[in-house]
């Protein structure tokens, strides 16, 4: 199962010749993950003030909670960028096994 999801994201590192290293490191692994679990980022999207304050509280208050719940599960990554079909995500270490 393991080496599936390897050989899956390793189809998304980005070109590693373009970036002039012979081979991928940690940030190749983050970048390809995020692609799979969260969607292609959309940098270019347009999203008004209002909906990115939106999404900055409603994603703030899911890590606040996270934080202060005793037993929570540890937060990985808080994001604002829309990716995939949402405005923002956060992640915790128990989706990343």
């Amino acid at each position: 199962m393991l080496s599936k999801i390897v050989e899956n994201e390793i189809k998304y590192y980005p070109n590693i010749s373009k970036l002039d290293r012979k081979d991928a490191n940690a940030e190749d692994f983050e970048y390809a993950h995020d692609r799979i679990t969260m969607g292609i980022g959309r940098k270019k999207m347009f999203v008004s003030d209002k909906d990115k304050l939106v999404t900055a509280y409603h994603e703030g208050g899911h890590a606040l909670t996270s934080l202060l719940t005793e037993g929570a599960t540890p937060l990985h990554k808080v994001t604002i960028l829309p990716r995939g079909g949402a405005l923002g995500f956060v992640i915790f270490w128990s989706l990343l096994s």
